[in-house]
C-alpha cells in the first residue's frame, strides 16, 4: 500500500536538537513509524525524557548529551551509535539557534558571528562528515537538514543566523549531488513554529496577531507540521527527491513585524 512508503521499520535515525520542540517531535514521529532513535541535545534530562517516549512506542532509544559545536563530542557520539546500533540510516541536523549572533551589525563582532555559524552550519557539516562511514553502509540513507525561512527572508539583527541558514540550503544541494545516488540529502525551511522558544509570541495576544497576519494560513506552525515534512524526506516516500529545500511556513510572505523585534531586543542580554 502507498502508506507503507512512509514507514521507517528497521531504520535507525539520529536527531540533533531532540530535547524539545521540533526535534523532540521528529524523534517521536519517526519512532511511531518504526525507527530506532538516537536523541541528541545539550541537556541530558531533556533527551532522557524524549528517549523514554520513544521506548514507550516500542522502539530502541539512545539519549546523548552533546554540544554540537564540539567536534570531539560529535565523534564520540558517532562511536556510541556504532557500538549501540552498528548502523545509521537517517541523520537529521536539527540543532540550531540565533545564539550570540542575534543583534545589530554594529554589536555582533567576529566571535559572535562565528558562534552562530558554528551552531547552525559548521556543526551540521561536521556531524555529516563524521557520520558518513555509517551512512554509506545503509541501503538507502537519508540526510535532512533543518534550515529556516530566514534563509530567504530579510530582517534586522539576523545577519549571522540568516547567513548560516542560507549556507545550509546551498550545502544541502551540493551534498545531495556529491552523495547521490546512495545517500539523499534535503532540507526543511520552517517558518514561525509554536515551540518553547517562541512562547514569547504565543503568550502575548497582540504579538501573536502581529505574527499570524503575515501567514496566509492564519496560524503558527506546529512541531507536527515539521515532523511530517521530515518523515516524508527521510522515508522511501520521497525516494526520487534530493537536493531540495522544502518550505513549511504556512505560505509566509514576510517577516512578522516590529513587535517581535522589540521583544527580542528587550529580552536580549545587555550589550546586544
Amino acid at each position: 500500500m502507498i502508506i507503507d512508503r512512509f514507514r521507517l521499520d528497521g531504520r535507525t535515525a539520529l536527531i540533533t536538537g531532540a530535547g524539545k520542540g521540533i526535534g523532540a517531535r521528529i524523534a517521536t514521529a519517526f519512532a511511531e513509524m518504526g525507527a530506532d532513535i538516537i536523541c541528541v541535545a545539550r541537556t541530558q534530562s531533556d533527551v532522557d525524557e524524549v528517549a523514554e517516549q520513544v521506548r514507550a512506542l516500542g522502539r530502541q532509544a539512545l539519549a546523548v548529551s552533546c554540544d554540537v559545536t564540539d567536534e570531539a563530542g560529535l565523534a564520540a557520539l558517532i562511536d556510541s551509535v556504532e557500538v549501540t546500533f552498528g548502523k545509521l540510516d537517517i541523520l537529521v541536523n536539527n540543532a540550531g539557534a540565533p545564539g550570540k549572533g542575534y543583534g545589530s551589525l554594529k554589536k555582533v563582532d567576529k566571535a559572535r558571528f562565528e558562534h552562530t555559524i558554528d551552531i547552525n552550519l559548521t556543526s551540521a557539516y561536521t556531524l555529516t562528515h563524521l557520520a558518513l562511514p555509517l551512512l554509506q553502509k545503509a541501503p538507502e540513507a537519508t540526510i535532512v537538514n533543518v534550515s529556516s525561512a530566514l534563509a530567504w527572508m530579510v530582517d534586522r539583527n539576523f545577519s549571522a543566523y540568516a547567513a548560516a541558514k542560507a549556507g545550509m540550503n546551498q550545502m544541502t544541494k551540493v551534498m545531495s549531488y556529491e552523495l547521490a545516488p546512495k545517500i539523499r540529502c534535503n532540507a526543511i525551511a520552517p517558518g514561525a513554529i509554536e515551540t518553547p522558544s517562541t512562547a514569547f509570541i504565543t503568550q502575548n495576544e497582540q504579538m501573536l496577531n502581529d505574527t499570524t497576519r503575515w501567514i496566509p494560513m492564519g496560524r503558527l506552525g506546529q512541531p507536527d507540521d515539521i515532523a511530517l515534512a521530515a518523515l516524508y524526506l527521510a522515508s522511501p516516500a520521497s525516494a526520487f527527491v534530493s537536493g531540495k529545500v522544502l518550505e513549511v511556513d504556512g505560505g509566509m510572505v514576510a517577516l512578522p513585524g516590529s513587535a517581535i523585534q522589540t521583544t527580542l531586543a528587550m529580552s536580549a542580554p545587555e550589550g546586544q
